[in-house]
């Protein structure tokens, strides 16, 4: 049997290193892990939207991704500075509205994070869909059944949404529901 013998110095060392490789190891794995989990639930990358179903229309699946308005300077703004964005809108899976009721078609809108601003973006069908301009830094993406394709406020009920990527880091602790302030 072989014994070496190392200073205090070159110990830690050692350890310092068997250390670092091992901790390495184990966060990219739940790092991998974890980006995996993420792309599944926020999209794929920091301009896609991951749409959320709800039960009248749980077979539905969608994602979305924000595209720059045209622009012919590269990248659209708005007069006060926002970006101008497109959404691409892929849907599958959704009923024809009138099982959900007396509606006809689906429509696309942006929606303040505070729920009281809502902008139609378009109509939507089974496939791919180009929607829009957004002009809102936060929002959140829904999409409804409506009665009509251009209805002047939404009526229907909602049958997909998500949240835009800026809008994932918000706390909803702040928003007026969580706080008891109901008008």
């Amino acid at each position: 049997m072989h014994v070496v013998r190392l200073d205090r110095m070159s110990a830690l060392g050692v350890l310092a290193s068997a250390a670092l490789a091992f901790g390495a190891a184990v966060p990219a794995r739940a790092q991998l892990a974890g980006a995996a989990t993420a792309r599944a639930v926020t999209g794929a990358g920091p301009y896609d939207v991951a749409l959320f179903t709800v039960p009248a229309t749980a077979s539905a699946r969608g994602s979305a991704r924000l595209v720059f308005a045209p622009s012919p300077f590269g990248v659209s703004l708005s007069a006060d500075g926002h970006s101008r964005y497109d959404v691409r809108v892929s849907v599958s899976g959704l009923p024809s509205p009138a099982t959900l009721g007396a509606y006809t078609t689906y429509v696309a809108w942006a929606v303040t994070t505070d729920l009281k601003t809502w902008i139609r973006l378009g109509t939507i069908t089974n496939g791919e869909n180009l929607v829009g301009p957004v002009e809102l830094n936060k929002f959140l993406l829904v999409i409804t059944a409506e009665a009509s394709p251009t209805p002047p406020t939404h009526a229907g009920p909602t049958v997909l949404h998500g949240t835009s990527p800026s809008g994932w880091m918000q706390s909803l602790l702040s928003h007026p529901l969580f706080r008891g302030i109901t008008g």
